[in-house]
């Protein structure tokens, strides 16, 4: 015991002297009665080291150790009481000194960012109780003074509180709920009333599962009859039935999913007794309850029954409909005006606690009548909502049908399984396929020319589960239905079709259907057919509208599964690609894959850039090879100089389009102004953005005109061949008129493509290990030069969708290097981290890193580099970066602080980062402020964003209309103990600002960081624990802001600081 009291007391590092109190608490016996005296001063010691060693304490895993071992002190505490001397009861007494410091850090961090670290603090809190009781052993808890004042405190705390759900919660467990509601009846309602935030709902219905049973235990006690339950009822469920009437519709939302299912699970009972409620209440307000903006009672009775039948507390479906709630009333559900009520109606039918249970006449009636007039839902919560229930219908017909075909293959009687239906099985197996047949005939029916986006995503979703639940089977395996049977030439039309849709879903949605079908349907071995829509793909990539080039790119992900693609590619390529021997072993998708590529790369040399447009074949490559297991081909040798003539092919594209991404002012940009040869390019754009006409791409396929070859290396020996004074005719003969807005739109498109192409190659191509060895397709060399690609992109572009798109593909990139075997290729992200800074700090005239537009893309560069740093690692990379943009690492010139600001707000806005940019918040908070007070506007705006995002990710994500949200605010305890270095600061900025008052002449010296130190102080609130200590409170703060009062009250500033001013009167100034 003397060696531990002396190693804890040792003059040694904050970590090793954590990690002894550590072994102290676990390696010594505190239930051994033997340790006397010394092992309570030993016990006591340990604790205040702790304590001291809270308040020195930073870093997140520290922190979390920290509260561990807490909360082993308090269970080792707890040990030592049971046989402890008095002396000790009274120093781990609840009025104690050192049950109030553990109370005031339960306080500061029950909110903490980390989950752990919080299930800590309720374990800590939950110890403190039990200590307390055992000092004052035999005495009534709950007339104790401690846990009455401490119930109070609670209680007036507000309920956005988080900690408070979990406290009480404790309390309850020790105390019951007797005395609480003694205090405020109201607390239930209370406690309801907030569960319109998803934030609090967890905690909200975790506390009212605890005081409803502790409420019901109490009752049944002291009641030997059973009229407790009304009593009981009056408080829980009437509540609940109040807020499923009358509440919001995130509200009711809430409290069916988390409260609800609590309620019934623990007293099924109950549920005849909400439902005579509301059917009364249904009863009395028929002629309204059809209202869109509210559910009504027969809203909240189909959530009831819906949430019963999903956990089992329905005995069968039949005695829903029979007993509890009519036909008239369900089909009422169904056509309801309001959306959630209909949702409610759908899923009492689909869900069910048994996945094998049948399906009966009247459901499956229903859900056509259903399916019949909720198709074209405009709201796309409710659209995933009824196909996600439909699906789970479709799951119990699947499984309810391989019971079915089990007992008629027995030739049993019908066992208990099959007991809900007075059919034979075999006449209920050919209802759930006619049921089946009748949906997919009204779903392809929805699918009409013209339909709209809602009814196609409804009818293609629903289309694509019933294909995914009833799969193709292959042998005898039996199903009761298969869509590939009910799938004629009309119906696949109607699927092809789908393509000619603007909407990508919609195209997505067709294209997983079609391939869950049939890879090679009969459709597609009519090889006539196969050359018309792979013409119509090809002449489809070419085009300037956008939605296009992604239809190509479906189609000729469809056409590469099927044999007799070749054929049709014999055209195309005239001859110039084969069919080895070798190649006949090869994957049939590899082999076309491999053929298409060749031929896109092949048309995009002839004619792109002389004839048409280009960044549509690259996005037809680039969603290919996103389709393609690239790290298990067979035709390695075949791919290698396809990739290397690939990654050519994507420079020499950019190269032209570069100029006007980089252009300092690319929106108005049109390059023909200063010599020949940028007139000559700009030519070769304006003939690439023609608009086409691609309405009849599959009513008849065009032919693509022969052109002559264009070949950018030759551009500059070639402009004199190329007629400059050419009018640019459209379809009709008509000059077009061209933009610049047009012309960076289509560069800014070729450059987007290129991007992801590069990302896509890096994230699916396997390296190889040497240049000469047989495995990858990608040299070390070639990874390389993708990255000086991307450097120079990111941060030379200045159109912000160009190097959002290179970042994209940028982080494709980082993200295999730090994963790579090769030594030379990890080492890369640190290398350009060091070059970059490196150009930041020194900001050279003749630099072009781009100062305006908030860096251009110098921050999406540096994100990418740290966020793809292994979060489990030191971080070296974030730690060298932090240093050099923060304060402490400003230079005198303008430009570097510019960057380091908009470096620093993209760092914080990144949220892949988590917890380990924390640390940094307050040095992030401290150049914020102080760039607001630069005499350079650029500073002070970029100041004023990386503010902006600093209140983000300190106080979350703005959830309320109201400015002051109290979800968005934090008590200045808490704020003080996770930011300590910010206290100081803007305490001294608060003083100065207070200084500058000029009390004589009546107007202030407004200094230019008040609003912002205003902006943080505000969101500020008094701690429970403000009172018992002086350390890090916001009392300090209470005598400059009387000093300046005067600001606030004077004219000038009245309208702007008004909104302010609640923070002021909280502290009762």
């Amino acid at each position: 015991i003397c060696s531990c009291r002396s190693l804890c007391c040792a003059n040694v590092s904050v970590s090793t002297l954590l990690f002894l109190c550590q072994g102290t608490l676990a390696m010594l016996d505190w239930q051994d009665r033997s340790m006397g005296p010394s092992g309570e001063t030993l016990l006591l010691d340990t604790v205040h080291v702790l304590f001291t060693l809270s308040s020195q304490i930073k870093e997140s895993t520290l922190e979390m150790f920290l509260s561990r071992i807490l909360a082993s002190w308090t269970n080792a505490a707890i040990h030592t009481l049971e046989f402890s001397s008095p002396a000790l009861k009274d120093s781990l007494n609840g009025n104690s000194s050192t049950v109030g410091r553990l109370l005031e850090y339960v306080y500061t961090h029950w909110e903490h960012p980390l989950d752990a670290l919080r299930h800590q603090t309720k374990m800590i809190f939950r110890n403190l109780l039990q200590i307390h009781e055992l000092t004052v052993k035999g005495a009534d808890l709950v007339t104790d003074p401690y846990f009455l004042e401490l119930t109070k405190s609670l209680l007036q705390l507000e309920w956005h509180i988080k900690g408070k759900y979990t406290c009480l919660g404790c309390l309850v467990e020790y105390i019951g709920i007797e005395h609480i509601l003694a205090i405020d009846k109201s607390i239930p309602s209370q406690i309801l009333e907030v569960m319109g935030d998803q934030s609090l709902v967890p905690y909200a219905s975790d506390l009212l599962e605890t005081m409803f049973k502790s409420h019901k235990s109490h009752l049944k006690s002291q009641t030997v009859d059973s009229t407790w339950i009304d009593q009981w009822h009056e408080t829980w469920v009437s509540p609940l039935l109040h807020i499923l009437c009358e509440g919001n519709l995130d509200q009711k939302s809430y409290v069916i999913d988390y409260y609800l299912p609590k309620l019934l699970n623990y007293s099924p009972e109950s549920l005849r007794y909400m439902v005579k409620i509301l059917q009364t209440s249904i009863d009395h307000s028929f002629p309204s309850s059809g209202s869109c903006n509210s559910r009504g009672a027969l809203g909240a009775l189909m959530a009831c029954l819906r949430a019963a039948r999903a956990h089992g507390h329905l005995q069968s479906a039949t005695d829903a409909w029979e007993n509890l709630v009519s036909s008239a009333r369900i089909k009422q559900g169904l056509i309801h005006q309001h959306c959630q009520v209909r949702i409610d109606t759908l899923g009492l039918l689909c869900e069910s606690n048994r996945s094998t249970e049948i399906v009966t006449t009247e459901e499956m009636q229903w859900i056509q009548f259903f399916i019949t007039y909720n198709l074209n839902s405009q709201s796309p919560g409710v659209r995933q909502q009824i196909c996600s229930l439909l699906k789970k219908l479709f799951c119990r017909i699947q499984e309810s049908s391989q019971v079915l075909y089990k007992l008629e293959q027995s030739k049993s009687k019908l066992t208990a399984e099959s007991e809900l239906t007075k059919d034979q099985p075999s006449i209920t197996l050919q209802q759930y396929k006619n049921f089946m047949s009748s949906i997919c005939s009204s779903l392809f029916e929805a699918l009409f020319p013209g339909s709209s986006y809602s009814t196609r995503f409804s009818a293609l979703t629903i289309l694509g589960s019933i294909a995914e639940v009833f799969p193709v089977l292959e042998g005898n395996v039996q199903t009761v239905y298969q869509l590939s049977q009910d799938i004629d030439d009309g119906r696949f039309q109607t699927l092809m079709e789908c393509f000619t849709s603007t909407f990508e879903e919609v195209k997505t949605l067709a294209f997983d259907l079609l391939m869950k079908l049939s890879i090679r349907a009969t459709q597609f071995q009519d090889s006539e057919k196969l050359q018309d829509f792979f013409q119509a793909a090809l002449e489809l990539s070419t085009s300037t509208k956008p939605y296009d080039c992604v239809t190509a790119s479906y189609l000729l992900n469809l056409l590469i599964w099927q044999d007799a693609l070749p054929a049709s590619l014999s055209a195309s390529l005239a001859q110039q690609v084969e069919c080895r021997d070798g190649d006949k072993s090869a994957a049939v998708v590899e082999r076309n894959t491999l053929m298409v590529i060749k031929c896109l790369m092949e048309h995009l040399e002839e004619e792109a850039a002389a004839a048409f447009p280009m960044y549509g074949r690259v996005h037809c490559i680039t969603g290919m090879l996103q389709k393609l297991p690239l790290n298990s081909l067979q035709l390695v040798s075949e791919w290698r100089p396809v990739v290397e003539k690939l990654l050519l092919l994507s420079y020499r594209l950019s190269t032209v389009v570069s100029p006007v991404i980089q252009s300092s002012s690319p929106e108005g940009l049109i390059p023909m102004d200063t010599d020949s040869e940028s007139a000559s390019r700009l030519q070769v754009i304006l003939n690439e953005i023609q608009p086409r006409d691609t309405n009849d791409f599959f009513n008849q396929a065009k032919i693509l005109k022969e052109c002559d070859s264009f070949d950018l290396e030759d551009l500059n020996a070639s402009v004199s061949n190329i007629d400059t004074s050419a009018e640019i005719k459209g379809k009709e003969g008509k000059t077009c008129d061209v933009t610049a807005q047009m012309v960076l739109v289509c560069c800014w498109r070729s450059m987007k493509e290129v991007a992801l192409l590069l990302g896509t190659l890096c994230q699916l191509l396997p390296v190889r290990s040497v240049p000469e060895s047989s495995d990858g397709l990608l040299t070390v060399e070639q990874v390389k030069e993708i990255g000086e690609y991307f450097k120079q992109h990111l941060l030379q572009s200045r159109h912000r969708g160009a190097f959002e798109l290179a970042y994209t593909g940028f982080v494709k990139l980082t993200e295999i290097l730090n994963r790579c075997p090769h030594v030379s290729l990890q080492k890369l992200p640190e290398q350009w981290l060091w070059s970059v800074l490196e150009e930041i700090k020194c900001s050279d005239p003749s630099s072009k890193l781009c100062a305006t537009r908030r860096s251009a893309g110098i921050p999406f560069y540096i994100q990418a580099l740290l966020a793809s740093e292994p979060k489990k690692g030191k971080m070296d990379l974030l730690k060298i970066t932090m240093k050099r943009v923060t304060i402490s690492g400003w230079p005198y010139k303008m430009t570097h602080r510019v960057h380091a600001l908009n470096i620093l707000r993209a760092l914080f806005r990144d949220t892949r980062l988590g917890e380990n940019i924390i640390p940094y918040v307050a040095d992030g908070a401290k150049a914020a402020i102080l760039g607001f007070t630069s005499p350079v506007w650029a500073v002070r705006n970029s100041s004023t964003l990386l503010f902006s995002s600093l209140i983000t990710r300190i106080f979350g994500v703005k959830r309320g209309r109201d400015e002051l949200s109290k979800t968005n605010r934090m008590t200045g305890r808490e704020f003080f103990s996770r930011f300590p270095e910010l206290y100081p600061f803007l305490l001294q900025r608060l003083e100065a600002v207070a200084n500058s008052v000029d009390c004589d002449m009546g107007e202030p010296d407004r200094h230019p960081s008040m609003f912002l130190l205003l902006l943080v102080l505000e969101r500020l609130y008094p701690s429970p624990m403000d009172g018992t200590s002086s350390a890090l409170n916001l009392a300090s703060f209470v005598p400059f802001i009387i000093r300046y009062k005067v600001l606030l009250c004077s004219p000038s500033w009245s309208q702007t600081c008004d909104p302010l001013a609640s923070f002021f009167l909280e502290l009762g100034l």
